[in-house]
């Protein structure tokens, strides 16, 4: 059987669980959000060229390119960027993007897992449902992070 047959007979998680914002986030969320992904594609003390392109695909929509050069990037710690996320559509697109980074990384590593469960109790987020393929999920994550400017 291929591959992609067996992606097909997956079950896929029902379209209706899939939350979408009804518009991208603002720049007050995506900054802690883009903050903590990057800090989350280094917490394994590796750089891993898949998860790093996604963080900067991410950033690219935001139309925030050069974020790492940015103070705010600076002045951020993983609690205050946790505290900035304070509503719930926020923790949603926070989720959304730390969980497409994992799925990103092939050779992820406990370490990984700890940061995103971590970030999430910081947030006091819920579980949350996103698409099985990584390209759907990034289209999800993208609908957060796009810039509304």
């Amino acid at each position: 059987m291929s591959s992609e047959q067996d992606e097909q007979e997956k079950p896929q998680p029902p379209e209706s669980q899939i939350i979408h914002p009804a518009r991208p986030l603002h720049k007050k969320y995506v900054e802690p959000i883009l903050y903590l992904a990057d800090r989350m594609s280094e917490s394994d003390g590796k750089v891993i060229p898949k998860e790093r392109k996604m963080v900067e695909e991410l950033a690219k929509d935001a139309k925030v390119e050069k974020f790492r050069h940015e103070s705010w990037y600076r002045k951020l710690t993983d609690e205050k960027a946790c505290q900035a996320i304070d509503i719930e559509v926020a923790r949603q697109g926070l989720l959304v993007v730390l969980s497409l980074l994992l799925k990103a990384d092939e050779a992820r590593l406990d370490l990984e897992h700890t940061f995103f469960t971590k970030i999430r109790n910081l947030v006091g987020g819920d579980a949350i449902t996103v698409p099985i393929e990584l390209e759907a999920h990034k289209q999800l994550a993208k609908e957060y992070m796009r810039s509304s400017r």
